[in-house]
């Protein structure tokens, strides 16, 4: 079953230092069409507009992830001599899963996934299924082969365990891009120690345990984990960024749907005039962030004044700002739409009432557990008093533009109206 390289292939990388292939298999489905087309698509989506590093892809993450996979594996082959003797197909199960995991993300990741109503998961598995060139290769393990790699994205697999490393508490998935995003953006909260991680964890059953001589590792790992999400991927400047990428994309929808004068390129037309479950695997490979971003430069020329102002914003870095709230119940949101549209702002578009939750343990359904030398077993959050106190914080904001935020011009400060309201 195994066909290696003729000679090793290696990428040198910023987080694994070496990234290494061995198997013809994993080398041919990195040079497929619709794995190449993941160095156009962002990881981090619009976090570069916070953190200027950011320009790191899907694909190198999804390489980070392989390579992760690789080093568990071998680290489980030789300690515990999982998946076994002559189970190569295992083996190739969990690194085509991880190498190909995020194959179906499409450009800006979450925020356009929210405007077109669908997940990366689903492509990600139709493409497994439907391209011929990835699903030729694939099926040079056999006929199930794809299907089956497809059901380890879908956490439905028969092989729990190897869900388990690709999506879990612990996972290979997590373990690559706290590093990787903490290394692109440049703080140093992110940073763990992977390789001992590594030599902690072991295989048991179905599930992934980890050495109690390793629980400060684990610690590391859930911290970097905790303020990640509370310090890059929630950062308000970037959920600001999104906000704005989606009302423009929101506004493209409403002026196509109307039949107004809209430029929009062969790629992206499909995403508007059909249902997502009619899209062809064909027609969601043509669309990456540089068709996008040629899209908004031409939208900042477009007839429609919102369209127009929004790419415009989007494209030259004036974002929206925001302000902490509260929960708000609907009544109040409503006198504050009303309160903009006084203004002469469409609230449609011009506000925004969101709200983020931090990356605490407990919100996460699946624990870690620890094991000692005895076979004794416990959640790390009993044995960890740094766990337990990780409680995830939910914060509300309002997101506007910045001018509204501060009074200037003729508009009148928010924060004003909202004190008026008690807010």
């Amino acid at each position: 079953m195994t066909e290696w390289v003729d000679k090793e292939k290696v990428f040198k990388d910023p987080v694994h230092d070496y990234i290494y292939v061995f198997d013809k298999l994993i080398w041919d489905l990195i040079n497929t069409r619709a794995f190449q087309r993941l160095r156009r698509v962002r990881q981090l989506g619009t976090a570069y507009l916070t953190y200027h590093g950011a320009e790191h892809t899907r694909f190198t993450h999804s390489l980070g992830v392989y390579e992760t996979m690789r080093k568990i594996l071998s680290h489980f082959e030789r300690k515990f001599s999982w998946p076994g003797p002559g189970d190569d197909r295992t083996r190739l199960l969990a690194l085509c899963a991880a190498l190909l995991h995020d194959i179906g993300h499409g450009p800006f990741s979450h925020t356009i996934e929210s405007v077109f109503k669908f997940h990366h998961e689903e492509f990600s598995q139709r493409i497994l299924l439907e391209e011929p060139e990835v699903n030729k290769i694939l099926r040079r393990v056999d006929d199930q082969f794809p299907q089956d790699v497809a059901d380890v994205i879908a956490k439905k697999s028969k092989h729990p365990l190897v869900v388990n490393l690709i999506s879990s508490q612990l996972d290979v998935d997590r373990m690559d891009y706290l590093l990787r995003d903490a290394v692109n953006t440049g703080v140093t909260y992110g940073r763990f120690e992977l390789e001992r991680l590594i030599r902690v964890m072991r295989p048991e059953g179905d599930d992934i345990l980890v050495k109690t001589s390793g629980q400060q590792t684990v610690e590391q790992y859930i911290l970097a984990r905790y303020f990640m999400y509370s310090q890059v991927y929630l950062h308000p400047v970037t959920l600001s960024s999104d906000v704005l990428l989606r009302h423009a994309f929101l506004r493209a929808k409403t002026i196509h749907e109307r039949g107004g004068n809209l430029f929009l390129p062969a790629e992206l037309q499909p995403f508007l005039d059909k249902p997502v479950e009619q899209i062809t695997v064909e027609e969601y490979l043509r669309l990456d962030e540089s068709v996008m971003m040629f899209t908004f430069h031409r939208w900042t020329e477009a007839d429609d004044a919102i369209l127009r102002d929004l790419a415009d914003r989007f494209i030259n870095r004036r974002l929206f700002g925001s302000i902490l709230t509260r929960e708000l119940k609907e009544v109040e949101k409503q006198t504050v739409r009303d309160m903009f549209r006084a203004q002469g702002l469409n609230p449609d578009y011009y506000i925004a009432f969101g709200h983020a939750t931090g990356a605490g343990y407990h919100m996460y359904r699946q624990g870690i557990t620890l094991v000692d030398d005895d076979g004794d077993k416990m959640d790390i959050a009993d044995a960890s008093a740094v766990v337990r106190s990780l409680k995830p914080l939910t914060q509300y904001r309002i997101f506007c533009p910045k001018e509204v935020l501060r009074g200037e011009g003729s508009y009148k400060p928010i924060r004003g109206w909202l004190e008026a309201l008690k807010i």
